[in-house]
């Protein structure tokens, strides 16, 4: 009697497994990651930032006017044997003191005009202004 009832309790738990693994099933494609699309569509693709690079030298910005799209970081490198700094008039960015080597990063990210100058220095004078 105890096989009997092992048996039919065997048969009871496989065959139903059996068939559903014997059904055929159609394919599905891969569902992507958050269910975006795998590639960007055209006219959305993600804009990498610009990276403008300004160089003090020779007591000057080089160049001293650029012009960047809204999000672009702007770097400046002193070139110089003497101190310098970048500073927004309108104290949006402050590089603090800059010696020969050093670098000051800024991303602007709205659109105007900003004018800059060198505090030690303010006859060097730079704009940039963010379309």
């Amino acid at each position: 009697m105890r096989i009997l009832i092992t048996s039919l309790l065997l048969i009871v738990l496989l065959v139903p497994g059996f068939g559903i693994s014997c059904q055929s099933q159609e394919a599905t494609p891969p569902a992507t990651s958050l269910g975006l699309p795998q590639e960007p569509t055209p006219g959305t693709q993600p804009t990498t930032p610009a990276i403008i690079e300004v160089v003090i030298e020779g007591y000057i910005f080089k160049p001293a006017e650029i012009n960047v799209p809204v999000g672009s970081i702007v770097t400046w490198y002193n070139r110089d044997a003497v101190i310098h700094t970048v500073t927004a008039r309108d104290r949006t960015f402050d590089s603090g003191i800059l010696p020969r080597g050093d670098t000051f990063s800024y991303t602007f990210e709205e659109k105007g005009t900003f004018e800059y100058y060198c505090v030690p220095h303010p006859y060097m004078e730079g704009n940039v202004d963010v379309e």
